[in-house]
């Protein structure tokens, strides 16, 4: 009998440490929900999992992005309503002008034509979104993609006040309706795309979320029952320790 190294005790202690270690981990796991914890506890799932968290967040801003291209739709497509209104109005001007009977009241009526011509030209040059004149030559680009390519859906709403205008002083009220309802239309056209992009970004995010889900977080029944089986281990392993520390003391019946 050995008394100066106690080799039982020192397994015992070993493995003692080790279920400790784990209570430690699981207790980690629980308290925060999640699988990894830390990036010892699986590393390239923590890579994997904090790539689709990035991808997610990109498909968001998406989101964002496409619902603010909506707004300027929105604001784009209010006024060209209104000057599709006034149009209307001017129509009805012209054909009241040149009858007959309205030959006393034509220099009113003109008159009424001619506001009404200025106020489609400070409509369109006043209508802004963010700053910008929204009626422009220029191209508004707008990300839609979860991706680095940066897929864009671009908008042009080229309505120039002087065209419209231009086509109204020459008595031509219909041309200048077909072109606002020209404008309205790919504003309608760029309003299904944007709406079918929100929707497939939507379940784009559902689906990355899903995933990163099942490696990052935790399944609770099962951690718990580990943890159950670990502490009642350390119990274990804690009066196996204090046996092994006693059975040296079995030397001293010798001495006696």
């Amino acid at each position: 009998m050995r008394i100066n190294t106690n080799v039982s005790a020192l397994n015992a202690q070993k493995n003692l440490f080790l279920t400790n270690k784990m209570v430690e981990g699981n207790t980690s796991k629980l308290s925060s929900g999640l699988r990894i914890s830390r990036a010892a506890d699986d590393a390239a799932g923590l890579a994997i999992a904090n790539n689709l968290r990035t991808n997610t967040r990109e498909a968001k801003m998406a989101v964002n992005n496409a619902q603010q291209a909506n707004a300027f739709l929105q604001i784009a497509e209010g006024a060209a309503s209104t000057i599709q209104r006034i149009i209307e109005r001017q129509a009805e001007l012209s054909i009241q002008h040149s009858s007959a009977q309205n030959a006393g009241v034509q220099s009113t009526l003109e008159d009424e034509y001619d506001l009404l011509s200025a106020e489609i030209t400070r409509i369109i040059d006043a209508t802004e979104f963010n700053g910008e004149a929204i009626f422009s030559a220029s191209a508004r680009s707008f990300t839609v993609s979860d991706s680095s390519s940066g897929d864009s859906v671009s908008v042009t709403l080229d309505m120039a006040a002087a065209d419209v205008t231009t086509a109204i002083g020459a008595g031509s009220t219909s041309s200048a309706l077909s072109f606002v309802n020209s404008i309205l239309g790919s504003v309608g056209a760029a309003q299904n795309r944007l709406d079918y992009t929100v929707a497939n970004l939507q379940n784009t995010i559902v689906n990355y979320a899903a995933a990163e889900s099942t490696i990052r977080d935790l399944d609770m029944a099962a951690e718990v029952a580990d943890f159950q089986k670990n502490n009642i281990l350390v119990q274990a392993g804690s009066s196996v320790l204090a046996q092994a520390n006693q059975s040296a003391q079995s030397v001293l019946a010798l001495l006696r």
